[in-house]
């Protein structure tokens, strides 16, 4: 008889708009935040920008068990190919692993991080390399990764790599070109479904060509008609977030109940983090529920998304 492969489902301070490039909303404090995620059946958090949540390992764990949820990953960003800021980028993401190996939380997410040129024309990059890295510049980004993967692999911890909108690594072909100078065992892929068809990708197809690395998923989800606007308009990154181009879980165009099944099919073991960027308070679709659903109220997960019981929240 085959096992039932385990997917744990979690959520993210980012879902209410905790984010390192904004103030803290101060109505949302992180132990309302982690109230929340609990409330809505999450089994995990992810850390959220370092310093939102406790950092010492003994009051965190305490938070923690109080709600029932488990430290699944922290997402860091770091500018990969500048050299002058490289170095408090690394130190940033050793603070980091540090805290998540005392955590005893096995995964780091690495993002490039955003920049003003990218921000401007977020979203319109896939298909030329007019604004992509140069090969110099490509290298430095090699070399700062390896760098986060031995600090990393020193600390027992693992890394994906997390692809972003209004970053140098958006487009497709930019995700493959930076998996291209790793292998799997080296570095992985955390796939964020929404930050993909804004980069002008499709999730199922990144995912085919990359399952093998796969170590968490981001779902997110995107508003067609508001990408269309929002390219055809020439919003930036920000304005486009302020706009709603990332629609509530369920409501856009992310099939994800193939993807579900794409990585069960692969026997998949990890996270699946469901978020969605919201540049002040809490996005309703992450806190009133774990079940995605359309404007019909029909799922669109199959039914593996509901909120369980404390006591079984990690399995899906």
């Amino acid at each position: 008889m085959r096992m039932q492969m385990t997917i744990g489902v979690a959520s993210a301070p980012v879902s209410w708009g905790i984010m390192e490039s904004v103030p803290f909303p101060r109505e949302y404090p992180y132990s309302r935040v982690l109230d929340e995620i609990a409330k809505a059946g999450y089994a995990g958090t992810e850390l959220g920008p370092y310093g939102f949540l406790p950092t010492d390992p003994a009051a965190l764990c305490n938070e923690l068990e109080q709600r029932k949820l488990t430290l699944c990953s922290a997402f860091v960003a770091i500018p990969l190919a500048d050299k002058a800021a490289i170095g408090p980028g690394l130190e940033h993401v050793e603070r980091t692993a540090k805290l998540l190996s005392e955590m005893d939380c096995q995964l780091l997410i690495l993002s490039d991080e955003i920049t003003a040129e990218r921000c401007a024309v977020a979203g319109r990059c896939s298909g030329t390399q007019q604004y992509s890295y140069g090969q110099e510049e490509w290298q430095m980004a090699k070399e700062a990764i390896c760098e986060v993967l031995h600090l990393c692999a020193r600390l027992g911890l693992k890394v994906a790599f997390h692809h972003h909108v209004a970053t140098h690594v958006e487009t497709p072909e930019e995700i493959d070109h930076l998996l291209s100078l790793f292998s799997p065992e080296e570095l992985g892929l955390c796939l964020d479904t929404g930050h993909c068809v804004y980069g002008g990708g499709d999730p199922e197809a990144v995912l085919q060509r990359h399952i093998g690395r796969l170590r968490c998923l981001h779902f997110k989800d995107i508003d067609g008609v508001r990408l269309e606007e929002v390219r055809r308009q020439q919003i930036d990154f920000y304005g486009a977030v302020r706009g709603g181009v990332f629609a509530p879980l369920g409501r856009g165009v992310v099939d994800f109940s193939r993807l579900l099944n794409l990585v069960r099919e692969h026997r998949f073991e990890g996270w699946v983090v469901a978020e969605q960027d919201v540049l002040a308070g809490g996005s309703k679709s992450v806190i009133t529920n774990g079940e995605f659903t359309d404007s019909g109220g029909r799922s669109t997960t199959g039914g593996w998304f509901r909120p369980a019981e404390s006591s079984d929240r990690r399995a899906v």
